[in-house]
């Protein structure tokens, strides 16, 4: 053997390790692209999603916005409605206090025996309005 055919295998050898090195960085740099691919559909998908749930955020201020404003206006009602009915009572009570005296027969002065009883039925003229 000679040096000349010594060297010549030992460069076709370090050509075939350069060759299958060659090979794997291909394999390699094919996934990272892929997986890049990946990444980047990754990414067009949550701004897509971020997106939606901004135009939902901003409905859901619109409907909160449209709610309170509904709420105040039923509020401001059943205030108007608590205060009529106020009235109303006060009205019916003095009405219920005039129709007890007038209902009421004329009493002399009760005898010193029936203070209790008179007192009783005062309570009771009283609870029926």
């Amino acid at each position: 053997m000679t040096i000349e055919l010594a060297v010549n295998l030992l460069v076709a050898g370090l050509l075939a390790a350069a060759i299958v090195w060659a090979v794997i960085l291909d394999r390699r740099l094919r996934d990272l692209r892929s997986g890049r691919d990946g990444v980047k559909q990754a990414v067009l998908d949550l701004a897509g999603a971020a997106s939606r749930a901004e135009s939902a955020v901003a409905a859901l201020r619109q409907a909160a916005e449209r709610s309170g404003v509904e709420l105040a206006s039923q509020q401001a009602k059943a205030r108007a409605a608590a205060d009529e009915l106020t009235l109303l009572v006060g009205a019916a009570e003095g009405l219920a206090d005039r129709l007890v005296v007038r209902a009421s027969p004329v009493r002399t002065a009760p005898r010193p025996a029936e203070p209790a009883r008179a007192a009783a039925s005062m309570r009771e003229l009283r609870g029926a309005r």
